[in-house]
C-alpha cells in the first residue's frame, strides 16, 4: 500500500507486490502409475485402516479396469506398500507404511483447481499465486494451475476421481471451490488447502481473509455515518467469501430506530446487466445510500452508472471497494477500500499445504488474515442525516 494512504487496520499488515509469472507443463503418466499414486494417497490419508477393499469395490471406486488395477497392486506389493492376500482374501496394508508416513521429508507437485484461467484473475490474486509458486519451488515442489470449469457443473465426483488419481501430485489447492467440490475433498480426506472460507458443513484447512469481520466493520461505519441501506454488488453471491461478507454486512444496526437493510446485486459480468440492476435498485422508494462492490473492476462502471443517474459520490451515494487493486489509487474521488498483505497470504498457503502433506493429516485449520481499511474519499455521512 502506498505510504501516502492513512489506513485504519483491522490488521497492521500491508501489501508488498511486484509479480513475476511462471508456469509448468504437467507430465504425462500411465494409468497404472496414476492408480498406484491414487492408492498410495488413500493409504496415506488413512482411508483404510488395515486392509484394502475387495478388488471389485476398489476397481469401481477408481473407475479403472481389472487389468489396470492388478498391475498397480502387483507394483504396490513389490514396493512394500501392501502385502499379498491369500485366495479370496484382501490385501493388507504393510505396517511399515504406517510407521514411516509421518516422517515424510519430500513432496511432489501441487495442483490448484480453478474455474477461471490464470490470465483472467485479478492482479492481486495473481500476486498471491505467484508467491505460492515461489514458496513451493523453494521446497522443490512445482505448482500447476489447472483450469477445469466442468468441475463446477453438475456432479463432479467422476471427474474429481480421475483428476486426483495422478501419481505426481501430493496436494491440492482449491480456488473458488463449490460446496460439492469442497465436500468431496473433505470426504476423501485428500491433502488440500482452501483459498478462502469453507462452505457450511465442510471442515478443510483454509487460508482466508476475514470477510465477515470486513462486513461487520463496514456495517459499523455505515451506521456511524447514518446509512441504513447497503447494496452489495457481487459476481457470484454463492462463493464462500461473498457469503461471509454478506453475513457481516447483515449485522448493520442503524441509529435512530431504523431497520438495517442489505440488498445483494448479482453482477452478470455485463455492462448492460449491471446498469439494469443498479437502475432498478436506485429506483426503489428507499434506495441504498451506500454501495459496496466486491472487485476493483466493478468500481468504475458503477461510478459511471451512478453518474448517469445524476447521483454524486459521496454526496448522494457512498461507494466502497472490498478488494483493492493498485489502479484505484488514481481514481477521483479516491475510493474507500480494503486491502491486505498479498505476499503473506501466499506464503501462508504454501506453508499450510506443506505441513499437511508431510504430516499425513488433513486436520482442519483456519488461517485468518484481517483486512486493512483505507478511508479514501468516497464514504461520507448520509446526506439526509447531515441536514
Amino acid at each position: 500500500m502506498p505510504a501516502k494512504h492513512k489506513s485504519s487496520p483491522l490488521s497492521a499488515e500491508a501489501p508488498n507486490p511486484e509479480p513475476t509469472l511462471s508456469a509448468k507443463l504437467p507430465s504425462r503418466v500411465s494409468l497404472v502409475d496414476q492408480t498406484i499414486r491414487a492408492i498410495q494417497q488413500l493409504i496415506e490419508a488413512q482411508t483404510w485402516s488395515d486392509t484394502l477393499p475387495g478388488e471389485e469395490d476398489l476397481r469401481a471406486q477408481l473407475g479403472i479396469s481389472r487389468v489396470t488395477l492388478r498391475k498397480a497392486l502387483t507394483e504396490l506389493i513389490a514396493q512394500g506398500w501392501i502385502l499379498q492376500g491369500g485366495r479370496g482374501q484382501r490385501h493388507h496394508i504393510a505396517d511399515s507404511v504406517h510407521q514411516t508416513k509421518a516422517v515424510r521429508t519430500t513432496i511432489d507437485g501441487v495442483v490448484c483447481l480453478s474455474p477461471l484461467t490464470e490470465l483472467t484473475l485479478s492482479w492481486t490474486t495473481r500476486i498471491i499465486f505467484d508467491e505460492i509458486r515461489k514458496s513451493l519451488l523453494a521446497r522443490d515442489c512445482p505448482m500447476e494451475f489447472l483450469h477445469r470449469p466442468s468441475l463446477w457443473r453438475g456432479n463432479p465426483t467422476k471427474r474429481l476421481t480421475q483428476i486426483t488419481s495422478r501419481p505426481d501430485v501430493s496436494g491440492w489447492i482449491l480456488f473458488r471451490a463449490s460446496p460439492l467440490i469442497q465436500r468431496w475433498f473433505h470426504e476423501k480426506r485428500l491433502p488440500c488447502v482452501v483459498l478462502g472460507p469453507c462452505h457450511q458443513g465442510v471442515s478443510l484447512p483454509s487460508v482466508e481473509i476475514d470477510n465477515a469481520a470486513l462486513g461487520r466493520h463496514l456495517a459499523a461505519e455505515a451506521a456511524r455515518l447514518g446509512h441504513h441501506h447497503i447494496a452489495y454488488v457481487v459476481f457470484d453471491p454463492g462463493v464462500a467469501s461473498s457469503l461471509s461478507t454478506i453475513q457481516g454486512l447483515r449485522e448493520l444496526k442503524p441509529t435512530g430506530g431504523r431497520t438495517g437493510k442489505v440488498t445483494v446485486i448479482n453482477d452478470d459480468d455485463t455492462l448492460a446487466g449491471l446498469r439494469k440492476s443498479l437502475h432498478q435498485v436506485m429506483a426503489q422508494p428507499d434506495p441504498p445510500t451506500l454501495i459496496m462492490v466486491t472487485q476493483a473492476d466493478q468500481a468504475l462502471p458503477t461510478m459511471g452508472i451512478l453518474r448517469e443517474l445524476n447521483l454524486e459520490i459521496p454526496g448522494d451515494v457512498s461507494l466502497v471497494v472490498r478488494d483493492h487493486e493498485p489502479f484505484l489509487d488514481r481514481c477521483v474521488p479516491e475510493l474507500t477500500r480494503y486491502t491486505f498483505d498479498w505476499l503473506r497470504f501466499g506464503r501462508a498457503v504454501a506453508k499450510t499445504l506443506e505441513s499437511i502433506i508431510k504430516g499425513g493429516s488433513q486436520k482442519p485449520s483456519r488461517h485468518l488474515l484481517l483486512p486493512v481499511f483505507i478511508p479514501g474519499k468516497s464514504l461520507a455521512q448520509r446526506r439526509e442525516a447531515a441536514k
